[in-house]
């Protein structure tokens, strides 16, 4: 009786054990395993693929770290037939190895390019490897070559304005429309080509993140934003900067113009390089002052302006300079008068040069002096002060 009731036991241990979980225990498991999921792997969308004789095939590749300190990862290509040419490239570079942080995917290109009388027979087994410190793992590829494959249309790439005016200090932001006349979906790098001082970054549409490469559907449109910075000493001219978007066989380009119109850049310079002189109260004292024009434009119609202390009178000779050319001086009498009230110390003069699009300043410092005429005045009358005080202590002084 004993061993019949322990089968009966062990039997409906074994079918409780053997019946399907719950749906939702199924997915706490399901999402249990994926959180506890850890590793170092080297995969691809597309281990199969058909390439044109002549042709060159880019095959992304993706390195990922999970839940693992950083990996330094070398990397390996394996058997590509002789005569084809192959090259494996990251972030627009050929590399030979990388390093991917924790949770994070770094991803690569393998670019394919078999010779145009290769024969298309049989099957081509390719292998990547990537070796890190303590495990290698491996990526077979299958390559077929195939005369009748029908080749991708490519990648088509339309600026909504191709040309673009603005100074040295202008960015120069460019949206080009970038449509995947492919068959299949892509992962594609962005470059550009700009002359040298010259700076560029992409972003994706309006956004305000930088990109180096972006996903496009197989028959899908992205809106790539390329903007170029110019350097603040460029000279005036027209400019050509170059963009391209490639992968997954695929590339397309497109020619920019920029037009970078000149800059006036005015200093005003004191007399003797310095921002400071001396005057008399009451009388008229002359200063020479120097405009430089160190941008890449003509300065024009320049207007002299001060902001002197209360009483005092400013002049310009002359009020208004027509013209300052690039890399040019003109100079400018400024007269000034303080107030014959003003006492001796140090005042400050704003001096100004400006028009439509120009406004610069500088403070002046004047130290003034009295007058002698006036100091010998003052002694007169401290000494007629003097005579009456003592006049007055020996007539009353007696009483």
């Amino acid at each position: 009786m004993r061993t019949f009731t322990t089968t009966l036991m062990a039997a409906a241990l074994g079918a409780m054990l053997m019946a399907p979980l719950p749906l939702g225990a199924q997915e706490t498991t399901a999402a249990q395993q994926s959180a506890e999921l850890s590793g170092f792997w080297l995969t691809t969308s597309w281990p199969e693929m058909t390439i044109k004789p002549g042709e060159t095939q880019s095959v992304s590749l993706s390195l990922r770290n999970e839940k693992l300190p950083p990996q330094r990862a070398t990397i390996e290509v394996s058997g590509v037939p002789e005569g084809w040419a192959w090259s494996l490239k990251g972030g627009g570079r050929e590399v030979t190895a990388a390093i991917v942080s924790p949770d994070s995917t770094e991803r690569l290109t393998l670019e394919l390019t078999p010779p145009e009388d290769a024969s298309t027979d049989g099957d081509h087994a390719i292998e990547v490897r990537a070796r890190t410190a303590t495990e290698t793992v491996t990526l077979p590829l299958v390559v077929r070559l195939s005369e009748t494959e029908e080749a991708a249309s490519g990648l088509s790439l339309e600026p909504e304005l191709p040309a673009l005016r603005g100074t040295a200090r202008s960015t120069f932001s460019f949206k080009i429309k970038v449509k995947n006349e492919g068959a299949e979906d892509g992962l594609f790098n962005l470059t550009a080509s700009v002359p040298a001082g010259f700076q560029t970054r992409f972003k994706k549409g309006y956004g305000s993140e930088e990109i180096t490469g972006l996903p496009i559907a197989a028959g899908a449109s992205e809106t790539v934003t390329m903007e170029v910075i110019p350097s603040r000493g460029v000279a005036a001219g027209r400019y050509e900067a170059g963009f391209e978007v490639s992968g997954e066989g695929l590339s397309g380009t497109t020619q920019l113009s920029l037009d970078v119109t000149g800059e006036p850049q005015v200093a005003i310079v004191g007399p003797l390089e310095r921002l400071s002189g001396e005057a008399v109260a009451g009388r008229e004292s002359s200063f020479t002052f120097t405009l430089v024009n160190t941008g890449t434009a003509p300065a024009t119609d320049l207007q002299l302006s001060a902001t002197p202390p209360s009483g005092w009178t400013v002049e310009f000779e002359p009020q208004d300079v027509a013209q300052i050319a690039p890399n040019s001086t003109g100079e400018v009498n400024v007269k000034l008068t303080p107030s014959e009230q003003a006492i001796a110390g140090d005042y400050m003069v704003s001096v100004r040069a400006s028009n439509d699009t120009i406004s610069e300043s500088v403070q002046f410092r004047v130290t003034v002096r009295t007058s002698t005429m006036w100091g010998a005045v003052g002694l007169g009358v401290i000494a007629v002060a003097a005579l009456v005080l003592g006049g007055a202590v020996m007539r009353y002084g007696r009483r």
